[in-house]
């Protein structure tokens, strides 16, 4: 059984969205995008412990920003190959699909519809499967301690069930020798002297309240001297080095409590009913790699379908992007990208390769992003931004480098999840040999590599101008190696500058460290290297550039305030406004 897709309408943050599932499904987004009332809506079907008065709903949860006063959640069930649930839905299903509904009006009653088709859908009186079909769902507010005082018997019988005749007659055996131990036990704590003491004077101040207490003893009583109490208030404790100890680390909270989750469910597996289950944020309080490990062991534990909810890139590095839903907001409702779980999606990322990992996964969950070639320039617009008082976390954004020129892969993750980015580049001049005749040019990389942006990736009605313009003098950006750049590519290059500024997209004249010698900050970049001119300036800077930036950073930090208004911290502003307009429109 796989449910492989939603679609809900008028639901909180939802209007009218159709989310493709997978087997293992992954939804990611920034904070209140929508994570947990996606769960909530599957929930809604399919989680037997909510009640028939949650399920009437409240009119808080009808969509505000549309003024919805309906609230429709479908989804399609395929591959319905279990006995249990063959012949529960009978009639609704056909060829191993089925669709299930739920309806709700303000003011009305919700109702439960089931057919073969989506057009074909029947009433039902009740969630008629719920028996045989059910969600589990794990919360982001799980406690360990009231999950073990509630759960504890239970595991507890479930595992009694399970011992073979020679197990179970060994226990009772076992037990038997407890009790004889415990009653030994007893007796010795009744000889302790200060436990007599302490008595000794209690009694003789009862014997003066009243006659009849002279007869009688006070003692203290283990509270485990029966076997049977003991055992029903044994507490859930960890053994390290020999040294038993108290449940403390919420890290290790959450790891036991998921692991005695999990061997929960595996207990109750049946042939009688198919489960699915919901994880939210299994990241909590754990470093990346026990992120990592516990996202992989949930994965591997189960067959059935698995959705989780996270937070944490490393756990977003970890799995194929067609297993991934990536939420985020249009004008204050929840949009899902590339319908959900697509291959579409999978083919954008394709281009990734190695370069999906923790730190490239921050795409997923930011409101911007700011591409920058190398670690210089993360550097660099890094501490630009504390300068400037742009607080890149408060804005949910991330400068990503890309190691090098190769822009394209980040720029379809970005077209593909629809997340706003800036984008600086350099104008290198390369060289290159061209055939027939053979010849050696140089060109300006930087415009080629733009355009190329454009042709591939930006190929749409409102830059038609300026890639027919690309078209028709792109021969001028090449000329004889060695020799000075003709004017009319310097020409192209103030155009084009001028042209995807309006696309946030940069591209130096040159590079980084000129444009830095052309600045306000050329004095101390001439004190700091111990140079006299922008050339040597430049080659001084060129060597071993990220250390060389950081070292610069770390001791003229408090000088770069002269480029507040220098055109070299546009993107930096530029980033901002998009990230405040994102949350402007969806605040």
């Amino acid at each position: 059984m796989l449910i492989d897709w939603i679609k809900i309408k008028g639901f909180r943050n939802f209007d009218d969205e159709k989310i493709a599932f997978s087997n293992q499904t992954l939804i990611i987004g920034a904070n209140d995008v929508g994570k947990t009332n996606l769960i909530y809506a599957l929930r809604i079907l399919f989680d037997r412990g909510l009640s028939d008065k949650e399920l009437e709903l409240y009119d808080s949860d009808y969509n505000v920003f549309t003024r919805s006063n309906s609230i429709e959640i479908t989804v399609k069930i395929t591959q319905v190959t279990e006995d249990c649930l063959i012949s529960t839905f009978k009639g609704d299903l056909k060829d191993g699909t089925v669709f299930i509904q739920y309806k709700n009006t303000k003011g009305g009653e919700y109702g439960i519809y089931a057919g073969h088709s989506e057009d074909m859908l029947e009433f039902k009186q009740s969630r008629f499967y719920i028996r045989r079909l059910n969600m589990e769902c794990v919360n982001t507010n799980r406690d360990l301690r009231s999950f073990m005082k509630r759960e504890k018997n239970q595991i507890l019988e479930d595992a009694k069930s399970l011992l073979k005749e020679d197990q179970r007659k060994a226990d009772e055996k076992s037990i038997d020798e407890i009790k004889e131990d415990l009653r030994v036990l007893n007796a010795k704590v009744d000889e302790l002297n200060y436990i007599k003491k302490s008595l000794a004077s209690v009694d003789t101040e009862l014997g003066e309240l009243a006659i009849h207490n002279e007869s009688q003893k006070l003692s203290f009583k283990n509270a485990n001297s029966d076997v049977n109490r003991m055992l029903d208030n044994l507490e859930l404790t960890y053994t390290t080095d020999g040294e038993t100890l108290t449940l403390g680390g919420d890290g290790r909270n959450n790891q036991i409590f998921l692991a005695t989750w999990v061997a929960k469910q595996k207990n109750k597996k049946t042939l009688e009913k198919v489960t699915f289950f919901a994880v939210e944020e299994p990241e909590a309080h754990l470093h990346p790699h026990q992120q990592r490990k516990l996202s992989s062991y949930l994965l591997e534990k189960f067959d059935e379908q698995v959705f989780i909810t996270t937070h944490s890139p490393h756990i977003a590095a970890e799995f194929r992007p067609d297993k991934i839903v990536k939420l985020h907001l249009e004008k204050k409702l929840t949009k899902v990208a590339m319908g959900g779980c697509s291959e579409n999606l999978s083919l954008e990322f394709n281009d990734f390769g190695y370069r999906l990992d923790a730190i490239t996964a921050d795409v997923f969950f930011v409101n911007a992003v700011f591409l920058v070639e190398g670690p210089s320039e993360k550097l660099f617009y890094t501490a630009v931004s504390k300068v400037m008082n742009i607080d890149l976390d408060r804005l949910n954004v991330s400068i990503i480098s890309v190691n090098g020129v190769g822009f394209k892969p980040y720029i379809k993750i970005c077209l593909a999840l629809g997340i706003p980015f800036v984008l600086r580049t350099d104008n290198d001049i390369f060289n290159k040999t061209k055939d027939a005749p053979k010849v050696e040019l140089s060109y300006q990389a930087g415009v080629s590599r733009i355009m190329g942006i454009y042709e591939e990736l930006l190929n749409v009605e409102e830059n038609e101008g300026l890639i027919d313009y690309w078209k028709k003098n792109k021969e001028h950006n090449e000329w004889a190696k060695s020799s000075k750049a003709p004017k009319e590519a310097s020409e192209i290059l103030r155009y084009i500058i001028q042209k995807v500024d309006k696309d946030n997209i940069f591209l130096s004249e040159k590079d980084l460290e000129n444009d830095l010698v052309k600045s306000k900050l050329f004095k101390e970049l001439k004190n700091f290297y111990g140079t006299r001119t922008t050339q040597n300036t430049v080659k001084k800077m060129q060597q071993a550039k990220a250390e060389n930036m950081l070292n610069f950073l770390n001791y003229k930090f408090d000088k770069l305030d002269c480029l507040k208004d220098d055109k070299i911290v546009e993107p930096l502003k530029r980033i901002k406004e998009l990230a405040e307009k994102v949350v402007k429109e969806n605040g």
